[in-house]
């Protein structure tokens, strides 16, 4: 009897060993990745104005591994065509979606932040990668290949910069906002003949795209030089967007109820100090009431206290705004007192200004 038992128990144990032996773990297995057609179909020029407007969206197929796991993590790739990837930009934040939105905006940045050029279309691939595991022992998958073809848009910047000088010391215009192209600045310019260069990789420099003019008072890519006749203080604008420039000679006065003396347009002129950037006026102003800055005497370009919103017209910075509040002179109506007032325009949409009683 015993050694019956002794038998069974044998038998059982090889049986239970023999199953073991047999069974095998789940391996994974690369069984497809499948990027959709992206839509809207390419080609797609970028545009400023449409900067927070949804681009394209990119869709794909949970990847299959051959093993029943835990979702993937998938990443959109994006490498200049013909390049099999070698150097790649990651277009999304990595997350277990099945989908990606791309805003015009976002899209424009990161091609411009990786050497891809301002108003050239680029031929682009992309595709998808899907990592299924640990940091340390992953297991990847690639989708198919599509080919669009993008061009982005100038960030909203430009140097104006005279004939055979460095763009990088030229007087800079900066845009409203992150998505508009109304791109506006101030400066002294010699007489000679200037072009506006495009910033790539936020550098100036004369191997840039430019912009010169292509008819009165409007831009054209790699257009004709500008001609500035007579040395003086300019503003300088130029929209992108609309394809139109001005260069118009300022200069500045103040104006408003805190005046003692002079009529109401902005009499006596301000001096512009080309050693300090800034323009300077000493000047008697009453206690308690208010006063603007205005060039040209006329109202068309007005400056005053508080910030606009940005992006909108009347944005000058954090501390202005055209068409502004006057700035209140402190003390009593009736006490009179020298100030030395200065405007600073030498950083676009960042202007200031002080007033320093004498």
């Amino acid at each position: 009897m015993k050694k019956i038992l002794k038998t069974t128990i044998f038998a059982f144990l090889l049986i239970s060993l023999g199953s073991c032996t047999n069974e095998k773990s789940p391996v994974a297995i690369a069984k497809g990745l499948n990027l959709h057609a992206i839509s809207p179909s390419s080609p797609f020029v970028l545009s400023a104005s449409t900067g927070d407007i949804t681009l394209a969206t990119l869709t794909w197929d949970a990847a299959d591994n051959g093993v029943a796991s835990s979702a993937c993590t998938y990443e959109v790739e994006i490498a200049k065509t013909g390049t099999n990837f070698a150097t790649y930009i990651v277009a999304n934040t990595p997350s277990t979606s099945l989908s990606n939105v791309w805003t015009v905006g976002y899209i424009n940045s990161l091609l411009l932040a990786n050497g891809f050029l301002p108003d050239v279309a680029s031929s682009i691939d992309v595709r998808i990668k899907s990592t299924l595991g640990l940091d340390y022992n992953p297991f990847v998958q690639y989708s198919n290949v599509l080919t669009i073809s993008v061009t982005p848009f100038s960030q909203a910047a430009f140097s104006f910069t005279m004939d055979t000088k460095d763009p990088a010391s030229g007087a800079k215009t900066l845009s409203s906002g992150i998505f508009t192209t109304d791109t506006e600045g101030y400066a002294y310019l010699a007489v000679g003949s200037y072009k506006f260069y495009t910033s790539v990789q936020n550098v100036f420099q004369a191997s840039n795209p430019y912009y010169g003019s292509g008819g009165t008072g409007t831009l054209a890519l790699s257009g004709a030089s500008i001609p500035i006749a007579t040395a003086g203080y300019y503003r300088i604008m130029a929209d992108i967007g609309a394809k139109t420039f001005s260069v118009t000679p300022v200069t500045w006065g103040i104006i408003g109820t805190a005046k003692v003396f002079g009529s109401a347009n902005s009499l006596p002129a301000m001096t512009y100090d080309p050693s300090l950037n800034k323009w300077n006026i000493t000047i008697s102003l009453k206690g308690g009431k208010t006063f603007n800055f205005r060039a040209n005497n006329s109202n068309v370009i007005n400056l005053g206290a508080g910030s606009a919103l940005a992006g909108t017209t009347d944005f000058a910075g954090a501390t202005m705004r055209y068409n502004g509040a006057g700035t209140t002179v402190p003390g009593l109506s009736t006490v009179t007192a020298s100030y030395l007032v200065t405007l600073d325009l030498s950083s676009p949409r960042n202007y200031s200004y002080t007033f320093v009683k004498q």
